[in-house]
């Protein structure tokens, strides 16, 4: 992890974030249906800010490792839905998730590398 003055909010939240996307995932259909997003979108979305999150927290050296794990946790939240009785398994959510992490990928390793740091040298 990058040297932060407040590695423990930064990690806290971004906690909080997983476990958000943890309960999105396996809470019952209808829950979700409520909300008035493209299906694709709310994949994408949700793991874009997983991996901007995460990525900001990272030197570029450890940001594919964070990006594949992410990716991973994609999948096997998927499969865990395809075990439930009110969500099914979609390969295409887990390719709308790999391409939320893959875009945030792009912006971490290039100019928002390191936005975390920057983020706390605004106010410190």
């Amino acid at each position: 992890m990058l040297p932060l003055r407040y590695p423990r909010f930064w990690v806290g939240l971004g906690v909080l974030l997983v476990l958000g996307v943890i309960t999105g995932s396996l809470v019952p259909a209808q829950v979700i249906e409520e909300i008035k997003l493209s299906d694709k979108l709310e994949h994408t979305g949700s793991y874009f800010v997983l991996m901007f999150w995460f990525g900001g927290m990272w030197p570029r050296s450890r940001q594919l490792g964070v990006a594949v794990a992410l990716c991973l946790l994609g999948v096997a939240l998927d499969l865990l839905q395809g075990l439930t009785a009110t969500r099914t398994l979609d390969p295409t959510d887990m390719a709308a998730n790999a391409m939320g992490v893959l875009l945030a990928l792009a912006l971490t390793l290039s100019f928002f590398n390191g936005w975390c740091q920057r983020i706390e040298r605004l106010f410190s």
